[in-house]
């Protein structure tokens, strides 16, 4: 099979550079003594490229008018969504200092080789004072 990936990224390195992100996957849950439920993650490294949504993407996202920063993420795997009824998603990326929630993805090719996903910034708590 041919390595579109890698194809376009050897195409696109000189105005779009590939930048190192973490990728927090969820792992499921553990539910402590208390019954309250913690989330469990895996932070694995990887590199990404980061673009602006396009019109088309908007369009396709439905999100027109909704005010928050987002960004379409092309990454090498088949990263999932937020899917609530397969118990998938709530994977974060984090790059350019901040946290960034995979809310949809738009493209999948090569049963897994790549994605094009729609993340969305996430707001930071506050230092406690």
């Amino acid at each position: 099979m041919i390595n579109v990936f890698g194809i376009a990224n050897v195409a696109t390195n000189a105005v779009n550079p590939p930048i190192v992100a973490t990728l927090r996957v969820s792992a499921g849950e553990t539910v402590n003594d208390d019954f309250s439920v913690t989330p469990t993650t895996i932070d694995l490294l990887c590199t990404i490229k980061v673009q602006a949504l396009s019109t088309s993407d908007l369009q396709h996202v439905q999100n027109i008018n909704q005010q928050s920063d987002m960004r379409a993420v092309y990454i090498a795997g088949g990263i999932k969504g937020l899917n609530r009824a397969l118990q998938t998603g709530g994977d974060v990326l984090s790059f350019y200092g901040s946290d960034w929630l995979v809310t949809q993805v738009l493209e999948e090719w090569g049963y897994g080789r790549w994605s094009k996903l729609v993340v969305t910034r996430q707001t930071t708590s506050p230092p406690p004072s």
